[in-house]
């Protein structure tokens, strides 16, 4: 394999140093994430420009109560990197915007530690045919008569139809005001758009599978970056209870390979786990499971939108509540009356009573009604806007979701134990939307009105400071504007509006209401359902525009969106549970005892409709730290369910004298090595796939050669014996120090030039750990061949004292 040289692409110094090994390269982008020993996660281009860095006011308060970060995973499409905290929080960052897209808590039970984290993308198995094109082949059935009766080769119509979407040509949802309670992720307009992607045909081939482990041996696993599948036991090992300590995962391949440790033993153990959700016919589980991520992200839209009008009512209710406060008392106390039946006294007769003169114009004057109009004006115009372009559309595009739910559980048979819910479900959610739909609607027409009504009062209001100013002395042109007020509309702003408007039932907590609509409220949210509680909410509008007692909690926008909240999780908790019963852990494997605190890697190999693959694991095993053992582990793998082959193989190769201080698998070809001797530190590439090399040394006995090849002898494993026993049944091939760099060091990758060109001027650089990015962009672009051009695989090395990393590109071709 002819290789290129080696070029360095970035060489950057930190001022704190990596804590634990913590630094990740993103797989899609040239971005490393890392993480310092005081907690700051930090995301820097190769240039060593600062992209982000924690410094958020969440992040602060975990560091000051002593909490860590424990884990760093870039998502397959490089979009997110995920950042777990010591109490079993993870956080969701986009490094575009710098925002927490989600946040997951631990509530349950006590965490102290996560102990691994993967990302990964797998392609859907469906029985469906995905890849053909439904008009193309619709319209070449019509035309050829050989097409007919050929059943195997026509698209799956249901199948295609469920994945037919409009969110495509609705219009984009509106960014939200930042400050205030506004989620910060809801304030620009690319983390929306990241956010809100419509939903794509193409989206629905992989599903993106998050899973961290944590020390008290749960297995947490999340799919489509916010839908939590659920938490798992750690599989029960011979040795007693068990933790997560090693992920990996293959594309085309919805079985997932794990490496757990007993808490009480120094064993190690492989468990396949598989994910027949992702695997089962027809996926609609994967399908409803990215909706109902977009579901989840709309109840959090809707949630702030809801938080932003009941802040704009306050603030347009704050200023005139002030100026009335003060003027009620005194028309209290003197005519027994308060200022709506004083203004209404002055509407009628053009009287205006001593103590509303002095108001007009000591409290409120000229200045004072530029403040009161700017104020109801400017809320009422926000609450308009808001609704008009932020509830109304998220509802519709809430709504159009259900109907893609309400579809499928029409389709499916017994959907309730396939998928976890049935038409009649989704049907009362669809109600619950409808009646949220119908207080915004009421909301935006009774907020024309009231602006209407103002108007007219705000121009009044501004003739009696001008009548007052004045004197008797009135001016054409205030007679004129006089004229002009429509005193129809100031009355009944002042009868229905100004102390009192309608709109505050809307915007009450539900919370607060009096005993008896306390009880009227917990009648509507266990007895009312879907159709019952429209037909009761409208009733209760009815009621409220004729002037007669009504039930005002039930017209509230916090009662309403807590219960389309509550009805909402309840589905996707269904959802979860039928997706968490699709879980699956194979049989533990024992496959050996490393060395304490040694490295230790995992990759999955699968050739494209291969039903076996191997899974590779290479640690150092204990007391044999010159040495690093390959265990090969085949998987049978039948419509999504993994067997473990018998026939479980192993090599061990002696790395001369040199000590192994870190090891990761760069592709399916090659195992990178870091590798000390006692004269400096090199980087080595292991082949460990076919277990076979280019040879450049005749004088080892221990190697099988074929035409100068070295062929590692893979030999049956069987470690259930004691160690020293192992030893003896498994032979070692050994190398001298000279022969693993004349072997090894410039193999595929050549030898790494360690410090820069310039190494005159250059400080000595000592690695102390190695993170491989591989070529990752067909996670994005499934089963398409192989990508043009160059590869660009990555090699990031870290200095032992955490304070310099350099990144390396390295060309195979």
């Amino acid at each position: 394999m002819d290789c290129q040289e080696v070029r360095l692409l970035s060489d950057k110094s930190l001022s704190q140093a990596v804590s634990h090994g913590l630094i990740n390269y993103c797989p899609s982008m040239d971005l490393v994430a890392l993480c310092t020993e005081e907690s700051h996660v930090c995301v820097y281009r190769l240039n060593g420009q600062l992209v982000y860095e924690n410094r958020n006011a969440n992040a602060t308060t975990k560091r000051s109560i002593g909490l860590r970060v424990d884990c760093i995973q870039w998502k397959p499409n490089g979009r997110l990197f995920a950042t777990a905290w010591s109490d079993g929080s993870v956080q969701l960052i986009s490094p575009e915007s710098s925002k927490i897209v989600y946040q997951f808590s631990n509530d349950c039970y006590h965490i102290s530690g996560v102990t691994c984290m993967g990302w990964s993308s797998n392609q859907i198995i469906s029985a469906a045919s995905s890849h053909l094109n439904l008009p193309r082949h619709i319209e070449k059935y019509f035309q050829s008569d050989e097409y007919l009766g050929q059943a195997s080769d026509l698209p799956d119509l249901p199948r295609e139809l469920s994945l037919i979407s409009i969110e495509t040509s609705l219009p984009k949802l509106s960014t939200l005001p930042s400050g205030g309670e506004s989620d910060e992720i809801f304030c620009s307009r690319s983390s929306l758009d990241a956010l809100f992607n419509p939903f794509d045909p193409k989206d629905n081939k992989a599903v993106d599978v998050l899973i961290f482990g944590t020390k008290e041996g749960k297995i947490h696993i999340i799919i489509y970056d916010s839908f939590f599948i659920g938490s798992f036991d750690s599989p029960a090992v011979s040795d007693g209870s068990s933790y997560l300590v090693l992920h990996a995962a293959q594309q085309q391949s919805s079985t997932h390979a794990l490496i757990l440790k007993p808490h009480e033993s120094e064993n190690i153990y492989f468990v396949a786990m598989d994910l027949r959700f992702i695997s089962a016919p027809g996926g609609n589980l994967s399908l409803l499971a990215s909706r109902s991520t977009a579901l989840q992200n709309l109840l959090r839209y809707i949630h702030q939108v809801q938080l932003l009008l009941i802040t704009e009512w306050k603030s347009s209710r704050e200023l005139p509540s002030k100026f009335l406060r003060n003027i009620n008392e005194k028309l209290g106390e003197k005519y027994q009356c308060d200022i709506v039946q004083a203004l209404c006294h002055s509407l009628a007769t053009g009287h205006i009573f001593q103590s509303v003169k002095e108001w007009l114009m000591d409290e409120v004057s000229e200045r004072g009604h530029k403040r009161w109009d700017k104020a109801v004006m400017t809320g009422l115009e926000n609450l308009k806007r808001v609704v008009h372009e932020n509830m109304l559309p998220a509802l519709e595009r809430f709504s159009i979701i259900l109907s893609r739910f309400f579809g499928i559980s029409k389709f499916e048979h017994n959907s309730e134990e396939t998928i976890g819910f049935t038409s009649q479900q989704i049907t009362l959610l669809m109600e619950s939307v409808a009646c949220l739909h119908l207080i915004s609607s009421k909301i935006l027409m009774q907020v024309v009105d009231e602006i209407e009504l103002f108007t007219s009062f705000s121009a009044w209001l501004r003739y009696l400071l001008d009548q007052l100013a004045s004197g008797s002395n009135l001016t054409d042109d205030t007679n004129e504007k006089e004229s002009s007020i429509d005193h129809n509309k100031v009355l009944l702003y002042l009868q229905t509006s100004m102390t009192s408007s309608v709109l505050t039932d809307h915007f009450v907590q539900s919370s607060q209401p009096n005993s008896e609509e306390q009880e009227n409220t917990e009648n509507s949210s266990t007895k009312f359902c879907g159709d019952v509680l429209f037909k009761t909410i409208d009733q209760e509008l009815k009621k409220q525009k004729q002037g007669l007692p009504y039930n005002r909690s039930i017209l509230s926008l916090d009662f309403l969106c807590g219960y389309l909240s509550t009805k909402a999780q309840a589905l996707f908790s269904k959802i979860a549970e039928t997706e968490k019963c699709n879980v699956y852990f194979r049989n533990e494997h024992l496959v050996g005892t490393a060395e304490p605190n040694s490295p230790m890697d995992l990759i999955l190999n699968m050739k494209e409709n291969s039903k076996i693959f191997p899974s590779y694991f290479a640690f150092v095993p204990k007391g044999l730290n010159h040495c690093v053992r390959i265990i090969r582990i085949p998987i049978s793998l039948e419509n999504g369910v993994s067997t473990i082959e018998d026939s479980i193989d192993a090599f061990t190769l002696q790395l001369g004298k040199g000590m192994i201080i870190d090891l990761k698998f760069s592709d399916e070809d090659s195992l990178i090595v870091l590798w000390k001797d006692s004269e400096s530190t090199k980087v080595l590439s292991l082949p460990y796939k076919d277990g076979e090399t280019k040879i450049k040394d005749q004088g080892n006995k221990n190697l099988k050669r074929d035409d100068n090849i070295i062929k590692f002898n893979f030999s049956p494993y069987h470690p259930s014996l004691t160690p020293n026993s192992v030893l003896e049944l498994l032979p070692i091939t050994n190398f001298t120090n000279d022969e693993v760099v004349r072997n090894f060091s410039n193999q595929d990758l050549y030898q790494f030039r360690i410090s820069s060109e310039n190494e005159d001027n250059d400080e000595i650089f000592f690695p102390g750990r190695l993170c491989v990015r591989k070529n990752e962009r067909n996670f994005e672009r499934p089963l398409r061949g192989k990508i043009d051009g160059k590869d660009d695989q990555r090699l990031l090395l870290l200095s032992q004292d955490g304070l310099r990393y350099k990144v390396l590109q390295y060309n195979l071709q």
